[in-house]
């Protein structure tokens, strides 16, 4: 049994998951396997993987469209006492394994370990609200646990949940985000118990609302899916806050003249409008 099984659902990209091999081939740890869950209609990849110097166990399996389905028939195969998923377009520090495993062997008590993330020149891209490290809960849940960053015990409440496959890149219903929160939210009403720590990093390029790094179509769709979730969830009340501070924050830019970004906040609350109301096919996975 490997200390970690790295699951890689990817699609469309192979420079980039050329730049994840080589960082894995730098870890500290080598105590892992790898299972590239393969959504590409074509063997783009093949020669990627062929040519990787990455001296574990590396599992390529072929799978529809769909991040939370490919996630989850990686899951299926797993070996590892930890699990990771990480992005296709993203590194891991030398590390950062090394770091985690310890982490995990000093906390018995956690089964989810999230940490930061950063792009390539260093500034934050992901789980940037928090400085300090915290415990997960319903206020901080949503930036904390981008799906990149999370470490799981395998077993458990939070080894045993799968990601809902309506929701996610690909997803046949076009809930394109908040698979990741669903995951762990699932998680957590299981008893599972998570943890933020902001003194590691993985690598990752920064491609988010508040920075105007996504379309306008790209802010509806994350904003749909985060809408969807938190009706699964019961969530209403930080639905209503979220509407608030999108808007809010659309009149602000609108104010300043900045109109560009105005629109992607404004694209994002009425996601989270569009992916509250939508109907949630119980016939459909879920985590």
């Amino acid at each position: 049994m490997p200390r970690f099984s790295l699951i890689v659902a990817t699609m469309g990209r192979t420079t980039e998951m050329a730049t994840l091999l080589a960082s894995l081939e730098k870890q500290t740890c080598s105590d892992f396997e790898l299972i590239v869950v393969d959504q590409n209609g074509d063997d783009r990849l093949v020669p990627v993987i062929g040519q990787s110097a990455l001296g574990v166990k590396m599992v390529h399996l072929r799978c529809r469209k769909g991040a939370s389905r490919a996630r989850n028939m990686g899951m299926a195969q797993a070996r590892g006492e930890i699990i990771a998923f990480p992005d296709d377009d993203c590194w891991y520090p030398p590390g950062l394994l090394s770091d985690v495993s310890e982490w995990f062997r000093g906390h018995t008590t956690y089964e989810i370990l999230s940490v930061g993330s950063r792009d390539e020149d260093g500034h934050v891209s992901a789980n940037g609200w928090f400085q300090d490290s915290c415990d997960f809960n319903l206020l901080n849940i949503y930036r904390t646990s981008a799906c990149a960053t999370f470490f799981i015990r395998n077993g458990g409440a939070a080894g045993t949940s799968r990601f809902d496959e309506a929701i996610g890149p690909g997803a046949d219903s076009k809930n394109l985000g908040g698979e990741d929160t669903d995951f762990i939210l699932s998680a957590l009403s299981k008893g599972a118990r998570g943890r933020y720590e902001a003194k590691w990093n993985i690598g990752h390029p920064r491609k988010d609302i508040r920075h105007a790094g996504i379309s306008k179509d790209r802010a509806f769709i994350y904003g749909k899916g985060m809408g969807f979730v938190q009706r699964k969830h019961g969530l209403g009340w930080l639905w209503a806050a979220f509407i608030a501070y999108d808007y809010g924050r659309a009149a602000v830019f609108y104010a300043l003249g900045k109109r560009a970004q105005a629109g992607l906040w404004l694209q994002h609350g009425r996601g989270l409008v569009d992916g509250f109301r939508a109907p949630i096919n119980t016939d459909v996975m879920r985590g």
